[in-house]
């Protein structure tokens, strides 16, 4: 046997380890990156909770939270793909609730507005959330929708994504799917959409609190104006 083609047998085997060595640490950093997504995606998921506040429909059919008798009214107009809307729930939704849903002095009702010219999920993600609050779970699909937006905004189809955060808020998933399909609530959204319209809100997220429409940067304080009006 010459000494070259024990070399040659050396080199190949060397190339061949390397290449397991490589094969390996691809898999352990493919393996981390999906542990940290469901790390993070559990988190996101575990920060949702149920509001404390009374919660119903009101007798246009909207969602709210919060004394049906306060003295102020915020209705949001908001559309689930929206950014921006996303960061008011994230961010200063929170503040609202404590402040001013659980302490009795607002009702917060939401309606929709999918803005279905530049956001092409909107219509379904609102409808999702209209298909999880007849097993009496809207805002807890309503907070799912909001932080996992980015997850779902840019898929072809969200339905299947829809129908996995229905069987993690706890609900019939059979059922919900089959609302889905049926478009059960979809009329009732475009006729909601059209009513903003009319209302000449333009941009989500946007409020009327009592009647005066604001944006979010001026929310808490036509809020406190409000209550002031109204004595409290």
């Amino acid at each position: 046997m010459s000494v070259q083609s024990t070399r040659g047998r050396r080199v190949k085997a060397k190339k061949q380890n390397n290449l397991l060595y490589l094969y390996i640490a691809v898999g352990v950093i493919a393996v981390a990156a999906i542990t940290a997504l469901a790390v993070f995606l559990t988190r996101s998921q575990s920060d949702i909770k149920a509001p404390t506040a009374p919660v119903g429909r009101t007798e246009e059919g909207f969602y709210y939270k919060g004394n049906p008798d306060a003295p102020v009214k915020v209705i949001a107009f908001e559309d689930f793909q929206c950014p921006g809307c996303a960061y008011f729930t994230r961010n200063l939704e929170p503040i609202l609730e404590r402040d001013y849903i659980n302490t009795g002095r607002i009702q917060f009702i939401y309606h929709e507005l999918p803005l279905t010219n530049i956001h092409p999920n909107a219509l379904a993600a609102a409808e999702a959330a209209r298909c999880a609050g007849d097993q009496g779970k809207f805002w807890e699909m309503h907070g799912q929708l909001f932080a996992n937006q980015s997850v779902w905004a840019t898929l072809n189809s969200p339905l299947n994504t829809f129908s996995g955060y229905a069987g993690l808020i706890g609900i019939n998933r059979a059922d919900f799917d089959a609302c889905m399909q049926a478009g059960t609530h979809r009329e009732a959204i475009l006729a909601a959409a059209k009513t903003a319209s009319e209302l000449g809100v333009q941009a989500t997220p946007s409020f009327s609190v009592n009647g005066q429409i604001v944006d979010s940067g001026r929310l808490f304080t036509a809020v406190d104006a409000a209550l002031r009006a109204a004595g409290r």
